[in-house]
């Protein structure tokens, strides 16, 4: 009898141990990490593709030739310089994730969605870049991409269970400054691109120096905080 109850708690113990560990790979990171990785990596590949070596007309200087392609090298430059940033911030913010639940899961996957139609958008300005549609266009899929940022990060920070390291309020903070400082930009551009298209191109251009500027500014203000200096 007591040999029977034994072999039912190992059993009962194993099989807690097997559903432990379902349970843990199910709520891995990992793959959504994955999953994210691969995406930018196929969106920041597609933007050169719509760079094309110019043909030369007839007493046509290949000097002149490249001015007509200044617009997409521009728009490729600027895009992927974007991209970047925010697989660099993806990539902060997921180092902080222990585990996923079904609503951060989601909420990647429209993160990716916008992201996504960023090569469309860099081939709109690359041939229409001074106009005040493709300009509106491209802000509005930046702007989606920045509040699906700011969402995750909200989320994310708001459920501690899933993170591997508790944020204190200040830290909290910067994340959230770094996520709405780059959706106000693009909503400025996006309100001046009727009458200042080519101010409006600049500050779609000029936001990542900003950007990395603060990052410095606040590493440097919090040098003596592990945390802080790990914001790229």
């Amino acid at each position: 009898m007591d040999e029977g109850g034994g072999a039912d708690t190992r059993r009962a113990h194993g099989e807690s141990e097997q559903s432990s560990a379902a349970r843990q790979r199910f709520h891995d990171p990992a793959r959504v990490v994955a999953l994210s990785d691969g995406v930018f990596a196929i969106i920041m590949t597609l933007l050169v593709l719509d760079i094309r070596v110019p043909e030369l007309s007839q007493g046509q200087s290949l000097a002149g030739a490249l001015q007509q392609v200044r617009p997409t090298l521009t728009a490729f430059v600027v895009s992927f310089v974007l991209a970047g940033m925010y697989w660099v911030g993806h990539r902060d913010l997921f180092a902080l994730v222990r585990q996923t639940d079904r609503g951060l899961v989601w909420l990647n996957i429209l993160f990716l969605l916008p992201l996504c139609l960023l090569p469309f958008a860099a081939s709109l300005i690359g041939r229409y870049d001074r106009d005040p549609v493709a300009l509106r266009i491209y802000g509005l899929i930046l702007l989606a991409i920045a509040v699906m940022r700011l969402l995750i990060w909200l989320y994310g920070t708001r459920r501690p269970h899933l993170l591997s390291t508790r944020l204190d309020d200040r830290q909290r903070r910067a994340g959230l400054a770094l996520a709405v400082f780059p959706g106000l930009a693009y909503l400025l551009a996006i309100l001046l691109c009727a009458v200042a298209p080519a101010l409006s191109l600049g500050i779609f251009a000029g936001l990542p120096l900003l950007y990395f500027l603060s990052i410095t500014v606040l590493r440097r203000d919090r040098k003596g905080d592990r945390e802080y200096s790990e914001f790229t």
